[in-house]
């Protein structure tokens, strides 16, 4: 077996570093994987006979535009050779195998140190009756022991305007407060998430759509001025899903080239388009999501709270299903 070390750069949430691991855990040859968020950080155990290191850093760069480097101690798993062989080992002086039981032991808790720190941890709401609250006529509180929600966090408030984007029951009970960025790959699936939730909710949650573009992706600005110049003829919706749909054509020809095929009037779309005219809305919303505590995509708040990431599916059903 073999172990590798890497850096992961662009990565901006707890969820993306879950997601690595679940998609390197499928890839046939890797027996362990690991990554750790706030460090940026790293491992595989692999078998180089079923999957190199170079595919192993392709699979993570394609799940975000990120950039990896290999990282220090990276070598075969102790008592295999690069090639899976057994290293044949000499009989050592009682010294020398006190300081490589020592040093063995050493290895054993900087490996559970990595475990304990890194292992992706499971998700799980509590809803818990607070008869002293305040905060609303139905006081129940959703908390998660780990970063889907987080426990005593803030419940933010929202102002929902007429220029904002609004899919849904426009009367439910349930606000849905989406901070996301079209270029995004994680945002694509939260798409398909939204898509469902609001499919088996239709009456009791609505979803209202934010700006909050990515600086390092090259078109994320461009595609939601795009997105706006689109709402200025009643066509958001329709060009949205049209962006997440075709995540992986993005240019400014193609944008519009898009409205054009949705049926939009094409001289005042790229007119709007060319000229920036909804650049600072876009960027007005990614400062409100500063505000709010955002710090990268998707963002979801659930009447207030957040929810980092794309979450699989079941966590959202929860959330709703607890309010």
């Amino acid at each position: 077996m073999n172990k590798i070390n890497f850096k992961i750069k662009g990565m901006n949430c707890n969820s993306c570093a879950l997601l690595i691991v679940q998609e390197l855990k499928k890839q046939p040859g890797v027996v362990e994987a690991k990554v750790d968020f706030n460090s940026k950080s790293g491992l595989a155990i692999y078998d180089k006979t079923k999957i190199q290191k170079q595919d192993i850093f392709n699979i993570i760069k394609k799940m975000g535009d990120y950039q990896v480097e290999e990282a220090g101690d990276t070598q075969p798993e102790e008592g295999k050779q690069d090639d899976g062989e057994e290293v044949q080992r000499e009989k050592a002086p009682r010294g020398r195998f006190v300081s490589g039981l020592l040093t063995g032991g050493g290895v054993v808790f900087l490996l559970l140190m990595i475990f304990f720190n890194v292992a992706p941890r499971q998700f799980s709401l509590l809803a818990q009756v607070n008869s002293g609250s305040s905060r609303n006529q139905n006081p129940v509180q959703n908390e998660a022991r780990t970063g889907a929600i987080n426990e005593a966090q803030k419940i933010e408030t929202f102002v929902i305007a007429e220029t904002d984007h609004i899919r849904g029951n426009q009367n439910a009970s349930i606000t849905l407060v989406e901070f996301s960025d079209f270029e995004c790959p994680f945002c694509e699936r939260q798409y398909q998430t939204m898509k469902q939730l609001l499919a088996e909710y239709p009456q009791k949650i609505r979803l209202v759509y934010k700006h909050f573009p990515l600086g390092f992706h090259a078109n994320a600005q461009k595609a939601a001025e795009a997105s706006e110049c689109a709402w200025e003829q009643d066509k958001f919706w329709e060009y949205h899903d049209k962006l997440f749909e075709n995540q992986a054509d993005y240019s400014v020809e193609n944008f519009k080239k898009w409205a054009k095929s949705l049926g939009l009037k094409a001289n005042q779309f790229n007119d709007c388009l060319d000229a920036g005219k909804y650049a600072k809305k876009v960027q007005a919303d990614a400062k409100e999501g500063e505000e709010k505590g955002v710090s990268g995509t998707p963002a979801t708040f659930i009447n207030g709270q957040l929810i980092t990431g794309a979450l699989p599916y079941a966590t959202f059903k929860e959330a709703v299903d607890s309010l």
